[in-house]
Protein backbone atom coordinates (compact mmCIF):
# COMPACT_ATOMS: atom_id res chain seq x y z
CA UNK A 1 0.00 0.00 0.00
CA UNK A 2 2.95 2.49 0.86
CA UNK A 3 4.82 1.03 -2.63
CA UNK A 4 1.70 2.70 -4.22
CA UNK A 5 1.43 6.15 -2.63
CA UNK A 6 4.64 6.05 -3.34
CA UNK A 7 4.57 5.32 -7.27
CA UNK A 8 2.01 8.17 -7.09
CA UNK A 9 3.62 11.09 -5.81
CA UNK A 10 6.71 10.15 -8.29
CA UNK A 11 4.78 9.72 -11.05
CA UNK A 12 3.10 13.34 -9.77
CA UNK A 13 6.40 15.11 -9.36
CA UNK A 14 7.79 13.43 -13.00
CA UNK A 15 4.59 14.90 -14.76
CA UNK A 16 4.94 18.07 -13.12
CA UNK A 17 8.49 18.54 -13.86
CA UNK A 18 8.15 18.25 -17.37
CA UNK A 19 4.81 19.85 -17.81
CA UNK A 20 6.67 22.74 -16.01
CA UNK A 21 10.01 22.48 -18.22
CA UNK A 22 8.07 21.82 -21.65
CA UNK A 23 5.35 25.11 -20.97
CA UNK A 24 7.44 27.14 -19.21
CA UNK A 25 7.40 30.04 -21.82
CA UNK A 26 3.56 29.24 -22.90
CA UNK A 27 2.07 31.82 -20.21
CA UNK A 28 4.74 34.77 -20.89
CA UNK A 29 4.31 38.14 -22.95
CA UNK A 30 4.97 38.50 -26.11
CA UNK A 31 8.20 40.68 -26.93
CA UNK A 32 9.73 40.28 -23.82
CA UNK A 33 12.75 42.14 -22.62
CA UNK A 34 13.60 39.25 -20.65
CA UNK A 35 13.68 36.56 -23.41
CA UNK A 36 15.25 38.58 -26.20
CA UNK A 37 16.53 35.46 -28.13
CA UNK A 38 12.84 34.01 -29.06
CA UNK A 39 11.95 37.62 -30.58
CA UNK A 40 14.76 37.79 -33.04
CA UNK A 41 13.01 37.42 -36.19
CA UNK A 42 9.76 38.23 -35.14
CA UNK A 43 9.58 41.39 -33.12
CA UNK A 44 11.52 43.93 -35.58
CA UNK A 45 12.53 46.19 -32.68
CA UNK A 46 14.61 43.24 -31.17
CA UNK A 47 18.18 42.47 -32.90
CA UNK A 48 21.28 40.32 -32.64
CA UNK A 49 24.19 42.34 -33.64
CA UNK A 50 25.80 38.93 -34.07
CA UNK A 51 29.28 38.03 -32.04
CA UNK A 52 28.83 40.47 -29.28
CA UNK A 53 27.70 39.76 -25.77
CA UNK A 54 23.89 38.65 -24.95
CA UNK A 55 23.26 42.64 -23.41
CA UNK A 56 24.45 44.09 -26.66
CA UNK A 57 20.75 44.15 -28.14
CA UNK A 58 18.54 46.43 -28.81
CA UNK A 59 15.21 45.62 -26.32
CA UNK A 60 11.48 46.84 -26.57
CA UNK A 61 9.54 47.26 -23.66
CA UNK A 62 7.17 44.25 -22.97
CA UNK A 63 4.25 46.06 -23.88
CA UNK A 64 2.30 45.20 -27.24
CA UNK A 65 -0.92 46.65 -27.75
CA UNK A 66 -3.49 45.53 -30.08
CA UNK A 67 -6.68 47.38 -29.85
CA UNK A 68 -8.99 44.96 -27.37
CA UNK A 69 -12.31 45.26 -26.02
CA UNK A 70 -13.03 46.51 -22.63
CA UNK A 71 -16.56 46.57 -21.02
CA UNK A 72 -16.41 49.28 -18.23
CA UNK A 73 -19.64 47.79 -15.43
CA UNK A 74 -20.94 50.15 -13.08
CA UNK A 75 -22.67 47.83 -10.53
CA UNK A 76 -24.71 49.45 -7.38
CA UNK A 77 -22.31 49.64 -3.96
CA UNK A 78 -24.42 47.00 -2.88
CA UNK A 79 -23.87 44.70 -5.47
CA UNK A 80 -19.57 45.64 -5.02
CA UNK A 81 -19.45 44.96 -1.95
CA UNK A 82 -21.44 41.47 -2.81
CA UNK A 83 -18.74 40.76 -5.76
CA UNK A 84 -15.67 41.33 -3.39
CA UNK A 85 -16.52 39.19 -0.82
CA UNK A 86 -17.74 36.38 -2.93
CA UNK A 87 -14.53 36.89 -4.84
CA UNK A 88 -12.10 37.56 -2.15
CA UNK A 89 -13.99 36.74 0.71
CA UNK A 90 -12.82 40.22 1.86
CA UNK A 91 -14.96 43.51 1.80
CA UNK A 92 -12.14 45.69 2.83
CA UNK A 93 -10.08 44.82 -0.51
CA UNK A 94 -9.66 47.81 -2.75
CA UNK A 95 -9.20 47.06 -5.56
CA UNK A 96 -6.71 44.67 -8.67
CA UNK A 97 -3.94 47.47 -8.17
CA UNK A 98 -3.42 45.80 -4.75
CA UNK A 99 -2.44 42.45 -6.03
CA UNK A 100 0.27 43.90 -8.01
CA UNK A 101 1.60 46.78 -5.82
CA UNK A 102 2.42 48.70 -8.73
CA UNK A 103 1.68 49.67 -12.95
CA UNK A 104 4.59 47.15 -14.06
CA UNK A 105 3.82 43.84 -12.31
CA UNK A 106 -0.03 45.21 -13.19
CA UNK A 107 1.51 45.80 -17.26
CA UNK A 108 3.27 42.21 -16.81
CA UNK A 109 0.25 40.32 -16.01
CA UNK A 110 -2.03 42.01 -18.94
CA UNK A 111 0.79 41.38 -21.11
CA UNK A 112 0.84 37.85 -20.13
CA UNK A 113 -2.62 37.02 -20.62
CA UNK A 114 -2.20 38.68 -24.44
CA UNK A 115 0.34 36.80 -25.08
CA UNK A 116 -1.09 33.64 -23.80
CA UNK A 117 -4.40 34.22 -25.84
CA UNK A 118 -2.04 35.17 -28.82
CA UNK A 119 -0.11 31.74 -29.17
CA UNK A 120 -3.47 30.04 -28.33
CA UNK A 121 -5.04 31.77 -31.06
CA UNK A 122 -7.47 32.61 -29.04
CA UNK A 123 -9.14 36.67 -28.92
CA UNK A 124 -8.93 38.37 -25.52
CA UNK A 125 -11.52 40.50 -24.19
CA UNK A 126 -11.02 42.09 -20.58
CA UNK A 127 -13.61 44.09 -18.55
CA UNK A 128 -13.59 46.10 -15.36
CA UNK A 129 -16.02 46.27 -12.70
CA UNK A 130 -16.54 49.59 -10.77
CA UNK A 131 -19.42 50.90 -8.16
CA UNK A 132 -21.52 53.08 -9.25
CA UNK A 133 -20.48 55.62 -6.65
CA UNK A 134 -17.27 56.13 -8.53
CA UNK A 135 -18.06 56.31 -12.07
CA UNK A 136 -17.90 60.19 -12.28
CA UNK A 137 -14.57 60.33 -10.78
CA UNK A 138 -13.77 57.37 -13.11
CA UNK A 139 -14.82 58.91 -16.09
CA UNK A 140 -13.64 62.23 -15.82
CA UNK A 141 -9.79 61.26 -15.15
CA UNK A 142 -9.52 58.15 -17.21
CA UNK A 143 -8.53 56.63 -13.90
CA UNK A 144 -9.43 52.92 -12.79
CA UNK A 145 -10.18 53.49 -8.82
CA UNK A 146 -11.93 50.76 -6.74
CA UNK A 147 -12.18 48.88 -9.54
CA UNK A 148 -11.32 45.49 -10.39
CA UNK A 149 -10.28 43.72 -14.22
CA UNK A 150 -11.67 40.36 -15.17
CA UNK A 151 -10.54 38.88 -18.97
CA UNK A 152 -11.73 35.91 -20.81
CA UNK A 153 -11.33 33.71 -23.71
CA UNK A 154 -14.70 33.54 -25.16
CA UNK A 155 -16.98 35.70 -23.31
CA UNK A 156 -18.53 33.21 -21.32
CA UNK A 157 -16.05 32.61 -18.57
CA UNK A 158 -14.53 35.41 -17.17
CA UNK A 159 -11.23 35.09 -15.04
CA UNK A 160 -10.35 37.47 -11.90
CA UNK A 161 -6.28 39.66 -12.91
CA UNK A 162 -4.21 38.68 -10.49
CA UNK A 163 -0.39 38.05 -10.64
CA UNK A 164 0.57 35.01 -12.44
CA UNK A 165 -2.76 34.92 -14.06
CA UNK A 166 -2.62 32.31 -16.94
CA UNK A 167 -0.94 29.49 -14.66
CA UNK A 168 -3.31 30.09 -11.84
CA UNK A 169 -6.92 30.96 -13.40
CA UNK A 170 -9.19 32.15 -10.85
CA UNK A 171 -12.78 32.19 -12.04
CA UNK A 172 -14.98 34.90 -11.50
CA UNK A 173 -18.44 34.61 -9.60
CA UNK A 174 -19.85 38.00 -10.77
CA UNK A 175 -22.70 38.29 -12.92
CA UNK A 176 -24.50 40.89 -14.72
Amino acid sequence: MKTNRLREIINECVRKALYEGVFDKTATPHHSKIDTIKDIGRNPLTVDNGGHPTNDKVRQPSTFDKISETENLFVSDNKFLIYKVKNFGNPDIKDTMQFFGNTPEFRRAYDTVRGAADRGGKPIYFRTISPESERAKIELHKFMIKTFWEFSFDRQEWYILKPNPVQSLKISKFTK
